[in-house]
């Protein structure tokens, strides 16, 4: 997931959890989108520098990072939040979308949806096939319920991909104020590593918006 981004923040003391259901977590349960941010929490306390730290967020990342800012807002220096999902939105896609959920096409035909290079393919397929159905329908459940984020007093940059689902983009545009990352898809940290590296460093040490993102 953040291959490209890890060597590039090497003078920074990087934290990067798999949260349940998820990689090396995908044997524990998914605890709720509150559950996994008090789990984010308690690692950013224990582990983090000053018990505080930048939080960088990725779709369902993003998501868990609001409740993050929600519930622990001193956790929180500031938020990045990619391809976030935000407003309430049912897809009709869905039951199509699990019913397929095990199925090794399904999951190479999603990487060529979003651009992926070729050498992150099989990493992304094998990560996708390892996270339980159930666990899709429960995050599918409380996401698209959509997240309340008028209470949200962190300061955050929200981006999205030019080429995201309209859901996304719109809802990352005009509900959070968000930029767009011009000609992109969802997974867009992989798709354009260098522009997301950008993008990040100019959010972390200055609070700017990096060149090549689109107000």
């Amino acid at each position: 997931m953040w291959g490209a981004q890890v060597p590039a923040f090497d003078d920074y003391h990087v934290l990067v959890p798999d949260l349940p259901g998820f990689g090396g977590s995908n044997d524990q349960p998914w605890p709720g989108m509150a559950g996994a941010a008090d789990a984010v929490a308690e690692l950013i306390r224990e582990r983090a520098k000053q018990g505080r730290a930048h939080v960088v967020g990725l779709s369902l990342g993003s998501s868990v990072a609001i409740h993050l800012a929600l519930r622990h807002p001193a956790a929180c220096i500031d938020l990045f939040l990619a391809s976030a999902s935000v407003t309430p939105a049912r897809s009709l896609a869905a039951p199509v979308m699990f019913a397929l959920w095990p199925r090794r096409w399904f999951w190479a035909a999603l990487a060529k949806a979003y651009g992926l290079p070729a050498d992150s393919v099989e990493l992304f397929i094998e990560t996708g096939l390892g996270i339980s159905a159930d666990t899709a329908r429960a995050i599918y459940a409380e996401v698209s319920a959509g997240t309340d984020v008028g209470a949200l007093a962190v300061p955050y940059l929200a981006v999205a991909g030019e080429k995201d689902a309209r859901s996304i983009s719109d809802a990352s545009r005009l509900t959070l104020g968000g930029v767009t990352a011009p000609g992109l898809h969802h997974q867009w940290n992989i798709e354009d590593p260098q522009l997301f590296n950008d993008s990040l460093r100019s959010w972390v040490t200055s609070r700017e918006l990096g060149a090549g993102l689109r107000e």
